[in-house]
């Protein structure tokens, strides 16, 4: 794997993480989330996962279905510390 291919699925990966955790803090369920989304639960799965490389629309509406501002998924706090 190139450096850059590594770097990429890092972020993916990292990225799923922090969804993960923010739909947590709201107290929701993957369906839930997938649901508000228009996705089946496999697929907002994955994307938790960090095995999905998404777009930014996907990435915005996952941010409308948990109500919080799109730029929250790179904020730093606590929860990244793992």
């Amino acid at each position: 794997m190139l450096p850059e291919e590594k770097k990429e699925k890092e972020f993916i990966e990292k990225l799923g993480k922090r969804i993960k955790a923010l739909r947590l803090s709201k107290e929701l369920r993957q369906n839930e989330v997938a649901y508000r989304c228009n996705f089946d639960k496999s697929s907002y799965n994955n994307i938790e996962a960090g095995k999905r490389n998404i777009t930014i629309t996907t990435l915005l509406k996952i941010s409308n279905a948990l109500q919080i501002d799109i730029i929250e998924f790179f904020s730093k706090d606590e929860e990244d510390s793992e």
